[in-house]
């Protein structure tokens, strides 16, 4: 798990959001070779828990998860001033457009299809760290 030296991420983090343990830690050591801090949570419910206790420069989440699936989450961060300027990445094995607009709809910031590539999470770093939010 290396990190990638010079990265323009280096230092920022992300709480990876997934409910499915392998798969976290696959998309834990694919942001940590960007250079980024990388933080887990199981559930949507635990990210909100996370995120009341430390400070993320962005939430990457899953869609499909138990107790609060990735639109919910989306939208609880979203309408929450505290929350709301964190970028927030859904992560998901849905391509379906009714999934990519909804999820968009409520507020995410990008959507990555699973498994992501290293090209498309620089894509999605790329585009979520230019703006000033």
């Amino acid at each position: 798990m290396a990190q990638q030296e010079g990265s323009i991420w280096q230092g920022k983090s992300v709480l990876v959001v997934d409910d499915y343990q392998a798969v976290r830690k696959t998309i834990k050591e694919l942001f940590a070779t960007k250079g980024l801090k990388v933080s887990e949570a199981a559930s949507g419910v635990e990210a909100l828990e996370k995120l009341g206790q430390e400070t993320f420069d962005l939430i990457v989440s899953d869609l499909v998860m138990a107790e609060m699936d990735g639109f919910e989450l989306t939208e609880t961060v979203k309408n929450n001033p505290k929350y709301r300027t964190v970028p927030l990445v859904i992560l998901s094995t849905h391509a379906d457009s009714k999934y990519i607009f909804r999820a968009l709809r409520l507020g995410a910031d990008d959507y990555l299809i699973k498994p992501p590539t290293s090209e498309m999470v620089n894509i999605v770093l790329a585009r979520v760290f230019s703006h000033d939010w």
